[in-house]
């Protein structure tokens, strides 16, 4: 795993190159001190995870987050920072921060961290590899699965792909059967459940609002239909995210 580290501070970027570099798997793949040094070499490098201090000359933590999401990359994000403000909490999880880590750090807290994202990215690419071998066989699914990731927000089913690809819907539920070993109903729902998960990690959105970005037109279907899934509602999925990160923390602390 590539983790990119930004830090003004000279002792803490090396502490964390010397604590990272002990893991067998990991890979420090930079470290800067200012956020402008380190963009331009995210744009020009694979980052599997970002590790970023808020305060830094220049440009700051949160505006380097904000440009990166811009250009449509949901690469893992975790804030070390002096600053144990809400408001600064607050604005990285609407960024879709991974974890808000307050200095001084608390290693074992950073390692497990990065562990769970690890587990969570190999389980992805796990997951993608399984879909990718087995559609590669027919390219009609491989186009039936790239289609359904760009407009799984609108109202499609088998028939409207199959349209797209100039075939009968029946043949195409028997190909995506066969080389995926899925149906195409749940290969969509499970795809817009975990996307689903993407927008309730930001605050911006509401749950109402949510369901329509993934496809649903019915907000409390939406919601019976992520508890199912994944064993708790939407809401309480994004509170365990604003726990795990701790947004929650923060924000007890700023009311106190």
């Amino acid at each position: 795993m590539n983790i990119l580290i930004i830090d003004d501070e000279p002792k803490i970027r090396n502490g964390l190159i010397n604590l990272l570099s002990t893991h067998e798997n990991w890979t420090v793949s930079g470290a800067f001190s200012d956020a402008a040094s380190a963009l331009k070499f995210m744009y020009e490098s694979e980052n599997d995870v970002i590790i970023t201090d808020i305060q830094m000359p220049g440009m700051s933590g949160l505006d380097m987050i904000s440009r990166i999401r811009e250009r449509n990359t949901d690469v893992p994000v975790v804030i070390l920072s002096g600053y144990g403000n809400f408001l600064y909490a607050q604005r990285a999880i609407e960024l879709g921060v991974r974890k808000y880590l307050t200095k001084p750090t608390n290693t074992r807290e950073l390692v497990a961290t990065l562990e769970q994202i690890e587990s969570e990215l190999l389980k992805e690419a796990e997951s993608l590899q399984s879909v990718s071998d087995a559609a590669i066989s027919n390219l009609l699914v491989l186009r039936a699965v790239q289609h359904m990731e760009i407009h799984y927000s609108e109202k499609i089913g088998l028939k409207d792909v199959a349209n797209e690809l100039y075939i009968s819907p029946n043949y195409l539920s028997e190909l995506f059967r066969k080389h995926t070993g899925q149906t195409f109903s749940d290969y969509l729902l499970t795809l817009r459940m975990e996307k689903s998960k993407s927008y309730l990690r930001s605050i911006a959105y509401k749950v109402s609002d949510i369901a329509g970005l993934v496809g649903f037109s019915d907000s409390r279907y939406f919601s019976s239909t992520f508890k199912k899934f994944f064993g708790m509602t939407p809401m309480e999925f994004r509170g365990k995210y604003a726990e795990e990160t701790g947004l929650s923390r923060l924000e007890r602390k700023n009311e106190s």
